[in-house]
């Protein structure tokens, strides 16, 4: 695709094609000098997922720390002895890896 230069203020502009920004799903662009030119393309944007995950692994001691806690909780052993809780109905296949 050719596009023409446009004057902003001191600078140069590309107008990208509303479409082409709509498939991408653009907000912001990187724009990177390479061997063949100029590169234009969408900042990666995270998921919701990727985001928690990141924060998870920024937080990890304190979520150990957490989960030791919970795991010592007299109530949370209390509830995985119980006879009731058996896990017998569990279907193995789907954790192990």
């Amino acid at each position: 695709m050719i596009k023409t230069l446009t004057t902003v203020g001191n600078s140069k502009a590309v107008i990208l094609p509303s479409a082409m920004v709509k498939r991408y799903k653009m907000k912001k662009v990187t724009i990177e000098a390479t061997e063949e030119g100029i590169l234009i393309r969408p900042v990666e944007t995270k998921t919701s997922f990727q985001k928690k995950m990141e924060h998870a692994r920024k937080n990890k001691v304190a979520l150990y720390k957490q989960m030791e806690q919970e795991a010592n909780n007299p109530k949370t052993i209390a509830f995985y002895n119980s006879p009731k809780n058996t896990f017998e109905d569990i279907d193995l296949d789907i954790i192990e890896a």
